[in-house]
């Protein structure tokens, strides 16, 4: 519903070039220029730059993005929503997951939803809890399965679904691999792979650390994605941490194992985050079962 230059502009924003927003668009790249010119000059603004790697936001370029992108969003709601109340629930569902996560949501949904609803859109968004609370609350996505942070302000709400316990992760070759307890005196003297500092599971650690007067472990290498952090574990002698439940152990590289941390206050609570008010029958079924799954 937005106008055809303005599309033209979040396409370009989201691409960063002109030949690749072109040849997406179906439209030639002269066309592409005229149209980004004439929404300058509606504006009474430059937009954009041209740089030798493709296209850069301006501030003013950057300020009228985010808005349009917000906008954008609420259109598709709003449109989404009328079609949900008329009768036509097809639906577009959108749903944030965490690598920890990901399995048992889409075996929750899947094939279940799409069996009972053909002509519906799911959309699966994967990323670190912080940043798809920050996707409910823009509202990219309906609703995520995350670790539950520690304070949900409103308009989010959310439900507990499991208790998702921690494990250490490390090579079969690292000295410790034989041991069967592993006081955390003893980790921290040796070097680790992990999430990046915002992550749940890493600020957790190292408050409990802290809170028994151990220092920090030393991160050698930090990951955003469960896989990439069972590569590292995989090629080197790195400690690591991984959500059990999350993870099969035989999907694990053979030289790769599993210690129970028994670390108190490390086990994670996994719900439903969420805005609170309107849920499309789409997403209100989606919750439930994963409800029942999580049961």
């Amino acid at each position: 519903m937005l106008s055809d230059d303005v599309d033209y502009f979040l396409s370009l924003a989201a691409s960063g070039t002109f030949t690749r927003t072109a040849e997406r668009l179906g439209i030639s790249q002269p066309a592409l220029s005229k149209a980004i010119q004439r929404l300058e000059k509606k504006m009474g603004v430059k937009l954009l730059i041209r740089t030798v790697r493709g296209v850069e936001l301006t501030d003013a370029g950057r300020a009228l993005h985010l808005r349009l992108q917000s906008v954008s969003r609420d259109i598709d709601n709003a449109m989404q929503e009328a079609r949900d109340l008329g009768g036509n629930q097809a639906g577009l569902l959108r749903v944030g997951i965490t690598p920890a996560t990901t399995d048992f949501a889409i075996r929750a949904l899947l094939p279940q939803l799409i069996t009972e609803r053909p002509a519906a859109h799911i959309s699966f968004t994967t990323a670190f809890s912080a940043v798809l609370v920050d996707a409910v609350s823009r509202r990219e996505v309906d609703f995520a399965v995350c670790p539950i942070p520690e304070h949900v302000a409103a308009p989010l709400e959310h439900e507990l679904l499991y208790e998702d316990p921690v494990a250490l992760m490390l090579n079969r070759t690292h000295p410790l691999a034989k041991r069967r307890k592993l006081p955390l005196e003893e980790l921290v003297k040796y070097p680790w792979a992990g999430t990046r500092r915002h992550e749940l599971t890493r600020s957790q650690m190292e408050r409990v650390l802290s809170a028994q007067g151990l220092p920090r472990p030393r991160m050698v290498v930090e990951a955003d994605t469960l896989n990439g952090l069972i590569m590292i574990v995989s090629q080197t002698q790195l400690l690591s941490m991984i959500n059990t439940r999350g993870v099969r152990p035989e999907a694990l590289p053979d030289n790769v194992i599993m210690r129970p941390a028994m670390i108190e206050g490390l086990d994670r609570q996994i719900g439903i985050v969420r805005r609170a008010g309107y849920a499309s029958p789409i997403a209100e079924r989606a919750q439930e079962l994963i409800r029942v799954a999580a049961q």
